[in-house]
């Protein structure tokens, strides 16, 4: 094999494992039991109060205000979840805590920002999202 044809083999080589790396950082960190994970927040008018005042400061500038991945700082490539969808309503509890709490590029981690029993409120408000009927 002659220089150039292993050096396009070697570009190629290199280009193919940069974008594996960039789709291995793009999954989200669950565990296997995340579906079983029930919050051991009660939900209440106070916890939802505060799930919808973390949402706001923190996802609201991606999610948008009433959590349709319509923000001002969503991602043109991996847009904001659409949160008023009904399949978000679907998702186990648990399974919504580990995204909020681990994140997934561009949706940052909240795990170092925030205490897991304000991320269980975020997960009851944005249960009420999903119960939402758009047009």
């Amino acid at each position: 094999m002659n220089v150039k044809a292993q050096t396009v083999l070697f570009a190629l080589g290199v280009a193919f494992t940069a974008v594996a790396g960039v789709r291995a950082q793009s999954t989200w960190t669950i565990p296997e039991d995340a579906p079983e994970l029930a919050s051991p927040v009660k939900v209440d008018a106070n916890v939802l109060k505060r799930g919808a005042s973390i949402f706001n400061s923190r996802c609201r500038k991606c999610h948008g205000p009433e959590g349709k991945g319509d923000g001002p700082y969503s991602d043109l490539e991996e847009p904001a979840a659409d949160l008023t969808m009904a399949e978000v309503g679907r998702i186990p509890d648990g399974v919504l805590f580990y995204k909020i709490w681990n994140g997934k590029k561009p949706m940052p981690a909240f795990k170092t920002d925030l205490e897991k029993k304000d991320v269980w409120s975020v997960v009851a408000f944005v249960k009420t999202l999903s119960a939402v009927k758009t047009q």
